[in-house]
């Protein structure tokens, strides 16, 4: 079978599954009290660039029965969606933590002279608004750093698709493991760096987010 046909059967089954495991798990949404969970940005962005390096890895894997070997390049491309998401849940957790201990206090000075008010609900707390408004916005409404973060990765993961399913057209069973592992795309360092600013920012500005 055509090494390319492969490729779009893997996506569409990876595909699927994202589906069936958003459905049942939520896992592209924000850990929050809300109901129905707003969408997170970097739980998106590190399941997109997860999702097109599973499916050139096991197309790869299936056309030429040779395990590929991931270069520096992709492995930075993960390191920044991971870093991004842990990041973003770190800062959600000292949101948590700060706006606890001011409810506690609210509450705790409710019946005094002075009371102190009650803090504004967090933005991961806030019901969905869909799921565009939920990636591209914060509370003031569409934000530029999202937008463009959202915007770099989006054509980034596409000229990833467009390049593996190009070089998917030479791999077969008796392709050397130079063609196997030239399936996925070299990136430069860069545009590496622009989509580590661009993620950068996104981590950096979502700290005011709740402010």
């Amino acid at each position: 079978m055509d090494a390319r046909l492969v490729y779009l059967f893997v996506f569409a089954a990876l595909f699927i599954i994202a589906l069936l495991l958003q459905k049942r798990y939520c896992i592209i949404c924000d850990a929050s009290t809300a109901s129905p969970k707003p969408y997170s940005y970097a739980r998106l962005q590190l399941l997109w660039w997860t999702f097109i390096v599973l499916a050139s890895f096991i197309a790869t894997l299936i056309s030429s029965g040779q395990i590929p070997t991931l270069n520096s390049s992709t492995l930075v491309l993960l390191g920044i969606g991971t870093l991004t998401t842990a990041s973003a849940r770190i800062i959600d957790i000292s949101d948590e933590t700060n706006y606890k201990a001011a409810a506690t206090a609210a509450a705790n000075t409710a019946e005094t002279a002075n009371p102190t008010p009650a803090p504004e609900p967090l933005s991961k707390d806030e019901k969905s608004n869909g799921f565009w408004l939920d990636i591209l916005s914060d509370k003031t409404g569409i934000s530029i750093h999202r937008f463009q973060a959202f915007m770099f990765n989006f054509i980034f993961g596409l000229w990833f698709i467009y390049y593996t399913i190009k070089q998917l057209k030479e791999v077969t069973y008796s392709s050397s493991s130079d063609i196997v592992n030239g399936v996925m795309p070299i990136i430069s360092d860069n545009n590496l760096i622009l989509l580590g600013l661009s993620a950068g920012t996104y981590a950096a500005l979502k700290s005011t987010e709740n402010k």
